[in-house]
């Protein structure tokens, strides 16, 4: 355990404490400034492009103007009860706890012969406004996202979720980073025994840094084989989405310096859902989103299904005897496929990577590359690439790209099975496939709930866009403390007349 240094009475220790240990003079941007206050002996210390300039300086105007005979005795009360009029202030005893503030952003006030610092809170962090997601876009519905910064994306669910049961609570991780986490939940809704669970594994999080944020903190807390492909967690850049989930009784991670909340526990319906059904009418929106399912459906059966039957041709119906390639090409049919992902993969990775100006350049060129010239010279057949393409579609079908990229992986091994063992190896490999579904858990609840174990109210939920006034009931699998959504005191004033 980090030993706990002491506040001095001493200001001249103090501030040779804190330069050694911040390397001042080593480090350009820690800014340190000394003050005469009456007839006291006062410093700072900052962080700078970390504080606002303005709010400090009318904090200290104010303090500097002070007579000395006004600072003979408890000069370190008054200066925090009539002078630092910011509201954001507070004392601290502990000089380790103070260099985690001024590292924050806090502003650190040392003032002689106190044993105790004020920190004022003005933090000005270089931040960008909120702004329309990229991955979750809508043709109806609000337009901002979050940001990189916590507080503003506090402030976002905020102001959809005006209930004072809504609770923040912070957690700090890394012992060198010292990384910001607000676990967010509404207090009378979520199961406490949830909120607790998720508590325990950010505070047994052991480790000097999470400078990659969210996955980081995922790989830290969920459950269960860190080698299973799905993903026990649902993340999303819109506020709406997340005040819905805590309204159900989910729990949020609200992650500094990420634009992504982390929403858990999830299951595997959570990750074919989309904000734009609910901003269609019902039967639009239970239509879009039986077409997304069918999507991820054919992105994961329809090139492995396909190869096998043509693999196996005497297994083909007279319907279906239409089906293959009249020429297969130079390269066998299952290797066609793998290279055709293996195309698409390499696209889609260098259309992240490339700036946004050349994206749509390289989509050309790569279609052209994988389809109209592979196609010509005998690689690839026609259908190759029109089922390549179609499974590559429905893959993004879904918000969630941690889902998608399990869908490919998952595709992938199914065609490598059908490649040696043809039929019963596709069958082999969904029956594998829906095990490792039905076994997986995230935080205790069952991947594939409604489905197993089997809930009518939940698959209707799942499956269909259903109502918003009849959806009364929070989902069952979370325990929530307030199983419905309907207002009780307006019920029990009702019952009362």
């Amino acid at each position: 355990m980090e030993e706990q240094q002491k506040i001095e009475k001493d200001i001249d220790d103090n501030i040779n404490y804190l330069k050694d240990f911040l390397g001042v003079g080593e480090s350009f941007d820690i800014i340190f400034r000394e003050y005469k206050i009456g007839r006291k002996r006062a410093a700072s210390f900052s962080i700078n492009a970390m504080t606002n300039d303005v709010l400090l300086t009318n904090v200290f105007q104010d303090m500097l103007t002070l007579h000395p005979d006004e600072l003979t005795i408890n000069t370190l009360q008054k200066l925090f009860y009539t002078r630092v009029t910011h509201s954001q202030v507070k004392l601290m005893g502990n000089m380790n706890d103070a260099v985690t503030s001024l590292l924050s952003g806090e502003l650190l006030f040392l003032v002689d012969g106190e044993e105790e610092i004020i920190i004022i809170d003005a933090r000005s962090y270089p931040a960008r406004m909120p702004s329309e997601s990229t991955i979750e876009k809508v043709t109806r519905g609000s337009r901002d996202s979050f940001v990189e910064t916590l507080v503003f994306n506090t402030a976002l669910i905020r102001r959809r979720l005006r209930d004072p049961q809504l609770r923040f609570e912070i957690v700090k991780i890394g012992t060198r980073s010292q990384g910001d986490i607000a676990v967010a939940y509404i207090k009378d809704v979520t199961d406490p025994k949830l909120v607790d669970i998720v508590k325990e594994r950010l505070n047994n999080i052991n480790i000097d840094g999470i400078p990659m944020a969210e996955k980081a903190i995922e790989e830290f807390i969920v459950g269960g084989s860190k080698w299973n492909p799905l993903p026990k967690v649902r993340y999303t850049e819109r506020p709406d989405v997340a005040a819905v989930h805590l309204l159900e009784g989910h729990v949020c991670l609200v992650i500094d310096t990420s634009p992504n909340i982390m929403i858990l526990p999830t299951t595997f319906w959570h990750h074919v859902q989309h904000v734009e059904e609910f901003h269609q009418h019902v039967v639009i929106g239970s239509y879009l989103r039986m077409v997304r399912l069918l999507g991820v459906f054919l992105s994961l059966l329809l090139p492995p299904l396909w190869l096998a039957l043509v693999l196996q041709r005497h297994l083909l119906p007279e319907s279906l005897a239409f089906l293959g390639p009249q020429d297969p090409g130079i390269i066998p049919l299952g290797f066609q496929f793998i290279l055709a992902e293996l195309g698409v993969e390499l696209v889609r990775m260098a259309t992240v990577h490339v700036p946004s100006a050349q994206s749509t350049a390289l989509g050309f060129i790569g279609a052209f590359m994988i389809g109209e010239f592979a196609t010509k010279v005998g690689l690839f057949g026609n259908e190759i690439i029109f089922y390549t393409a179609v499974a590559a579609v429905g893959a993004f079908a879904t918000p969630s790209i941690e889902f998608a990229m399990a869908i490919r992986f998952f595709r992938a091994i199914l065609l490598l099975l059908v490649i040696f063992f043809k039929l019963p190896g596709l069958l082999i490999g969904l029956a594998s496939i829906l095990i490792v579904m039905a076994s997986t858990k995230s935080f205790g609840i069952p991947y594939l709930w409604p489905l197993l174990p089997f809930n009518l109210g939940g698959m209707k939920d799942v499956l269909l866009r259903l109502p918003l006034p009849s959806k009364i009931l929070r989902p069952a699998a979370l325990k929530p403390q307030d199983k419905d959504r309907l207002d009780n005191n307006d019920e029990q004033n009702k019952n009362g007349k």
